[in-house]
């Protein structure tokens, strides 16, 4: 069932604050390890490796992702831009 057509507003266009937002097609392989790995108060550094590593993951489970990784990184003092060529990016297990 669909409401509005083909349109199906999340939860009825109730908007809620999450600490984080995980989506994309690769973002069903790693809800379990954001959910173990996520932890407030993280500094900047420790953030950027957080989401490299749960893109690493996810890039490798998913078929339709791949490739590189495009990180911005949004504080007070502006944005940062880094693209991690997917050689350069970190692994685990036997990947």
């Amino acid at each position: 069932m669909t409401l509005l057509g083909d349109i199906i507003p999340p939860f009825l266009w109730l908007l809620t604050r999450q600490p984080f937002a995980v989506g994309g097609s690769g973002s069903s392989y790693v809800y379990g390890f954001v959910d173990a790995e996520y932890r407030r108060g993280m500094n900047k550094q420790e953030c950027q490796q957080f989401v490299v590593n749960t893109l690493s993951l996810a890039m490798n489970r998913d078929g339709s992702s791949g490739g590189v990784a495009y990180i911005v990184t949004i504080d007070e003092h502006g944005t940062e831009e880094k693209v991690i060529l997917g050689n350069q990016l970190p692994t685990f297990f036997d990947q």
